[in-house]
């Protein structure tokens, strides 16, 4: 069950928390970043340097910075370019610092069921949620280890996702070849949910939306390149955010099926721009009463 925070109420939500994570391949850098205690996330493997791999903060309560931090959420409603903290997280009792960043950075880099390794953005807040959806409840709460609460900025919002509840946990982290598919697309739904926020013109009026999207983007790529062969970037990106904008069954309506199987010469994104307005109110009616 998700919590949702304001980020508003900046001194409740860091009490709340144990640590912060900390994005500093994405930080902007201020002056007071200088001083903090910063854990890094370090894997060999990586060959990242610790300045500029994810890092640890403790939340102490009394901490000299947690002022500095407070005004950076608050900040950060209006200029979410310049939040600090990437994630946030709420831990189970008597878990050493040491502990944490051992296994958030053995974390990084799961091992591929085929063999090898892969690095594994789970520090990304647009790639978290979309994760969670990927890897089974009983091998997703291996991400956790000493972790309850995995708190997330959303919008002006922070949302708190808790450990999955299992029966048995997953023996390894292991990422399977579909899976590992699966988030190999998430750069890309990603790409298609902002496309999707600049046309609407304002922001997502709920998470619950947001992920809803990211859902129908996922099965419309999938659709688009198995159903009609459309492999073309751009032509697969209008395809996927036609698909977001009116409705995943769209292109069920008879005038966007001629245009899939019988693509034109400049391609999908092309040929859908010139479609008129009532083709898209018929293609989005029919949409809604598909399923």
């Amino acid at each position: 069950m998700t919590e949702i925070w304001k980020a508003a109420d900046a001194w409740e939500l860091l009490q709340a928390h144990q640590f912060a994570l900390i994005n500093r391949a994405k930080l902007a850098p201020q002056e007071w970043h200088e001083q903090l205690p910063l854990l890094p996330l370090v894997k060999k493997e990586l060959r990242a340097t610790p300045e500029r791999s994810p890092a640890l903060l403790p939340l102490a309560p009394d901490a000299p910075y947690m002022d500095a931090l407070a005004q950076n959420l608050e900040l950060a409603l209006k200029k979410p370019k310049l939040r600090t903290p990437c994630a946030l997280f709420d831990l189970f009792e008597d878990t050493k610092p040491e502990r944490l960043q051992r296994h958030l950075a053995d974390c990084l880099v799961p091992r591929l069921a085929s063999g090898g390794k892969a690095y594994l953005r789970y520090f990304d807040p647009t790639v978290f949620p979309k994760l969670a959806r990927i890897i089974p409840p009983n091998r997703w709460s291996l991400l956790y280890g000493p972790i309850r609460r995995w708190t997330i900025p959303f919008q002006n919002e922070w949302i708190s996702f808790p450990v999955p509840e299992v029966e048995h946990k997953a023996a390894a982290w292991v990422i399977t070849d579909p899976q590992w598919e699966r988030i190999e697309r998430i750069r890309f739904i990603n790409n298609a949910l902002m496309q999707r926020e600049l046309t609407l013109n304002r922001p997502w009026e709920s998470f619950e939306e947001y992920d809803q999207a990211g859902k129908v983007a996922e099965r419309a790529m999938l659709a688009a390149q198995k159903l009609y062969g459309i492999e073309d970037k751009g032509d697969l990106m209008a395809y996927v955010v036609d698909a977001v904008t009116h409705g995943e069954h769209f292109h069920r309506h008879p005038t966007i099926q001629d245009l899939l199987r019988t693509p034109s010469p400049e391609g999908y994104g092309a040929a859908s721009g010139e479609l008129d307005e009532t083709i898209w109110a018929e293609a989005q009616a029919l949409a809604r009463n598909t399923y």
